[in-house]
């Protein structure tokens, strides 16, 4: 039978194993030895090759040489009889997970959709045991070096484009138990800009709790007003060249929470498109709360300088997803019977919104806590319910999928405190920071590069946005050229008709779609398919023929010869292989919304990519040369060598995001997305359950190489590590479901 190895797709998650605390080490008697000698070994299961990465997913980003847990116990290296290792710790390992604390996630598992979430799966589990029951193998000693990030990285995500660091030292006095540190940081900015992701840095994650930040807007300067695009249902027959309704937006007074760290969190970055806004000469309040653990020496002195990283957008249109926070509760004075009632905190919404994270501030008497989200249509929904707090392990929470909230809408804290019978007054926090985006998007500038010749041939012109004199559309039927003011910030509203391949453009009849037909090779036709904003849809959604016309003599009329088109496999285009005589003048036959249209084209060369400059394509900003050409490649016949040359993909665009080849990061993912397709139709010998597994994972890989591209075009590093751990995981889970 073959053997299920588990390695689930997703991100690093922060501080999945916080501790394997201490206290609880000691008190249930696990002892530290290292492992005895001649243990038999009984599972086939090892460290190197599969309990490794669920460590390194889950426990390693705190024990580690450096993180919060005890740094004598080292999960980060098999160990040996000088150094123990999670060799060492495998019985303490296997307790700690059949107690259910570690890793250290009390978010009640029906409303567990966090991208954060520090819960193991059950697989993963039953793998961790059945690896400690087994006499834990090591397995080759190539996959046992401890993961870099771990033992020489400074900074998680890269060195961040701002470092905030306090004045000057903390000092945590021998025998002081609590501290906190306080300090307004000066930015120093030119120009007003976007936080996309932050990242806070404890020196001491031992001794640091938490650290939290706030934005303050700069002295004496009224609110920032910026203009959006009121969102507005589809309507397929408005027209094109009416601009988008806007309207100008004020941004939240008073200082606005950036976001905070708790023991065991990873950086964060917020979703794709989205920012917080920083203004030039704003200023970071940063605040620091110290507490050692129980069992730590108190008798010794730490000195501390904890900092934070942001990380700002690189281009002006990078950011069109405005992201605020909204603060609900305060501190609470609990006493007596009153102090058993349930709290409750709330804020509304006032705008259409998409809530896409909650910040907890709680105090340690806490006892249980809930989220819910009132909608407007009476609805309730839970969102988060923590029935057992746990003061030594708090956490934020990031949604997976962001939930719409409609104006009107009320998100709810209600929390449930033990305070004793105590006669006592005691003040406790009791918060909630609401992370949410804004519905409607930015207004962003045009950017684009004139084209030194308009292409007028067979269909719309494609000219260079923003010109002044641009010539009507020459022979051939173009039509007359457009000229959007640059300076009107609903120039970008509809999408720009520069063609992505430098093809011959056209707008369908149904005002929506957008084709581009181009000539890369004699003989060879492509057929690219875009929306009403130039994105890529998918092309196995549509067909026809590509059509040559010739006329008989003999029976007066015109013959017709017929190419078919069909979507080459992983591409974004239908592709025809036609003669390859130039000039060529053919029309395309294709079938949209349901009617077959004609489409005229005519080349009298091989058309070719942009290059240099900046063009808009699919949102992004694409610095040239960069035409997703890529050299041929032969899928092998065989799933498992499929899959094995998927992995040598996956270890290549590693290899690219780690030297910083962004231009050609594109090359390598889709090749493997490509791989990844041709297996759909090679699970015939694996079960239901596998196949249904298979292709989740080939969604993944297929969905992340496009991330990949996306983030090689901005030289993103940090989204090009996260897209990279959902590409990673889904080629693992290929391989492991494939191999014989």
């Amino acid at each position: 039978m073959r053997r299920q190895r588990a390695r689930r797709a997703g991100r690093r998650v922060a501080a999945a194993a916080a501790t394997v605390a201490l206290a609880a080490l000691t008190l249930t008697g696990i002892a530290t030895d290292p492992a005895p000698a001649h243990v038999r070994i009984t599972t086939d299961i090892n460290f190197a090759d599969d309990v490794r990465p669920i460590l390194r997913r889950y426990c390693m980003p705190c024990h580690n040489p450096k993180g919060s847990a005890p740094d004598y116990i080292d999960l980060t290296t098999y160990g040996n009889d000088a150094k123990p290792g999670a060799r060492a710790w495998a019985v303490a390992i296997e307790e700690e997970l059949m107690t259910g604390r570690m890793p250290p996630w009390t978010a009640d598992a029906r409303y567990d959709h966090f991208r954060n979430s520090r819960r193991m799966s059950q697989q993963e589990i039953d793998i961790l045991v059945a690896w400690v029951q087994g006499g834990g193998p090591q397995g080759p000693r190539r996959n046992l070096p401890p993961p870099l990030e771990f033992t020489e990285e400074e900074w998680v995500l890269g060195y961040p484009d701002l470092v905030l660091e306090p004045s000057a030292e903390t000092v945590v006095e021998p025998g002081q138990q609590i501290a906190s540190h306080r300090e307004v940081l000066a930015v120093e900015l030119e120009e007003d800009a976007w936080i996309t992701g932050y990242e806070f840095r404890p020196q001491h994650p031992g001794v640091v709790y938490r650290m939290a930040a706030w934005i303050h807007e700069p002295e004496d300067v009224e609110p920032e007003q910026l203009e959006v695009e009121v969102q507005v249902p589809y309507d397929p027959f408005r027209d094109e060249d009416e601009p988008e309704p806007t309207r100008m937006r004020t941004g939240r007074a008073g200082p606005h929470f950036l976001g905070q760290w708790l023991r065991g969190d990873d950086p964060v970055l917020l979703p794709d498109g989205a920012g917080k806004r920083l203004r030039a000469g704003s200023k970071v309040e940063l605040v620091v709360e110290y507490r050692r653990r129980p069992n730590d020496d108190s008798r010794i002195e730490v000195r501390d300088r904890s900092n934070l990283g942001l990380f700002l957008n690189q281009t002006e249109d990078e950011v069109e997803l405005w992201v605020e926070s909204a603060r609900a509760g305060d501190d609470v004075a609990l006493k007596g019977r009153r102090a058993a009632r349930p709290q409750t905190a709330s804020l509304t919404l006032t705008e259409r919104a998409r809530l896409i994270g909650l910040h907890p501030h709680v105090g340690d008497r806490l006892a249980s806590m809930e989220v819910r989200v009132h909608f407007p249509d009476q609805r309730v929904q839970t969102v988060l319910y923590v029935p057992a707090y746990d003061p030594e392990f708090p956490a934020s929470y990031l949604f997976e999928e962001a939930i719409h909230a409609p104006p009107g809408t009320r998100v709810e804290l209600i929390g449930s405190f033990d305070v004793g019978k105590g006669k006592e007054t005691i003040a406790q926090p009791f918060a909630l920071h609401v992370d949410y985006e804004l519905d409607d998007h930015l207004v962003l500038p045009e950017i684009f590069v004139p084209r030194d010749e308009p292409q007028s041939r067979g269909g719309m012109l494609a000219a260079g946005l923003g010109g002044t004199d641009l010539p009507d559309g020459g022979e051939g039927g173009g039509v007359p050229g457009i000229a959007p003011n640059p300076a009107d910030p609903n120039a970008a509203a509809h999408m720009d008709h520069n063609p992505l391949h430098g093809g011959q453009f056209f707008m369908a009849a149904n005002n929506y779609h957008h084709l581009e037909g181009a000539l890369p090779n004699a003989g060879e036709f492509r057929l690219y398919i875009y929306d009403d904003f130039k994105q890529p849809v998918d092309p196995r959604n549509f067909g026809g023929d590509v059509v040559f016309e010739a006329w008989n003599e003999e029976t007066e009329d015109w013959d017709e010869t017929r190419f078919p088109m069909a979507p080459a496999i992983g591409s974004d285009h239908l592709i025809s292989q036609i003669p390859e005589e130039l000039p060529s003048e053919f029309f395309a036959h294709v079938w949209l919304a349901g009617e077959q249209q004609r489409y005229d084209f005519y080349f009298e060369e091989t058309t070719v990519e942009p290059v240099g400059g900046a063009f808009r394509g699919g949102g992004a900003i694409r610095a040239g040369p960069h035409s997703h050409e890529r050299p041929p490649m032969t899928i092998p016949e065989y799933p498992v060598a499929i899959t094995a040359l998927m992995a040598l993909k996956r270890d290549r665009v590693r290899s690219q995001i780690e030297s910083g080849e962004w231009l050609t990061l594109y090359v390598p993912a889709f090749d493997a997305r490509d791989l990844a397709e041709a297996l759909l139709d090679r699970l015939d010998g694996l079960s239901a359950r596998e196949r249904g597994q298979a292709r989740q994972a080939i969604g993944r890989v297929m969905q992340s190489a496009a991330e990949l591209d996306r983030s090689g075009d901005l030289a993103d590093r940090a989204r090009a590590q996260r897209a990279f751990e959902r590409f990673d995981g889904g080629v693992r889970e290929l391989v492991d479901l494939i191999e014989p």
